[in-house]
């Protein structure tokens, strides 16, 4: 199975597309792309792959085991999985295309090691700032989220406010830009709301 189905290729016509594994947000060319992060330390990838393939990805993961993270505060606690090799959700992000992707963004050629995880949210929970102590480049894909904004759960990254959609991701570089997500509010349209994203972490030289 090409876990990478489901994914926009880049193309300049709707004719005229660039090969499957130059893969980046809609209609940049590769350099573009990794131009824009090496300025930056980050990218945004709308549509990075397709809902269907969001949705298929977390699958994979509702019958794994989860602990619960606290981050120094009982308030502030979410739900991580972490995946190996063999599972989906890993397996996505260590097939060539995925790490083709990693080493075209920061021109690094090699890649010593892989994690992956999910962090799972429900109302109220949320990621508080900070910067991560490892990795080079993370890839980070929501696979479920709330319908809109107005429920919370926006990444803020190095201080741009995002909210993903299944399917939207971002790259960046977690060690240098504080990052963290807003607080799941619950509502009468949506009393139960959830987001859970999926990281490939990449440690590269």
């Amino acid at each position: 199975m090409n876990r990478f189905e489901g994914f926009t290729p880049i193309s300049t016509t709707e004719t005229d597309r660039l090969p499957s594994d130059q893969i980046a947000t809609a209609n940049w060319p590769i350099a573009a792309a990794a131009e824009c992060y090496v300025h930056n330390r980050f990218l945004h990838l709308p549509e990075f792959v397709s809902p269907d393939l969001a949705q298929s990805l977390l699958e994979t993961t509702l019958d794994m085991p989860s602990r619960r993270v606290i981050c120094g505060d009982k308030g502030i606690s979410w739900d991580e999985q972490n995946f190996d090799l063999g599972h989906p959700s890993y397996d996505f992000f260590a097939q060539p295309e995925a790490i083709t992707f990693a080493k075209e963004l920061t021109h690094l050629d090699k890649i010593s090691h892989l994690v992956c995880w999910t962090s799972g949210y429900s109302a109220g929970e949320f990621i508080n700032p900070h910067k991560d102590v490892a990795g080079t480049i993370q890839l980070l894909i929501c696979l479920q989220a709330p319908p809109n904004a107005a429920h919370g759960g926006e990444l803020v990254v190095g201080g741009q406010r995002l909210f993903l959609a299944p399917g939207d991701a971002i790259a960046f570089e977690a060690t240098t830009l504080e990052h963290y997500t807003t607080p799941l509010v619950a509502s009468e349209q949506e009393p139960n709301p959830h987001r859970v994203v999926l990281v490939g972490r990449y440690y590269m030289s």
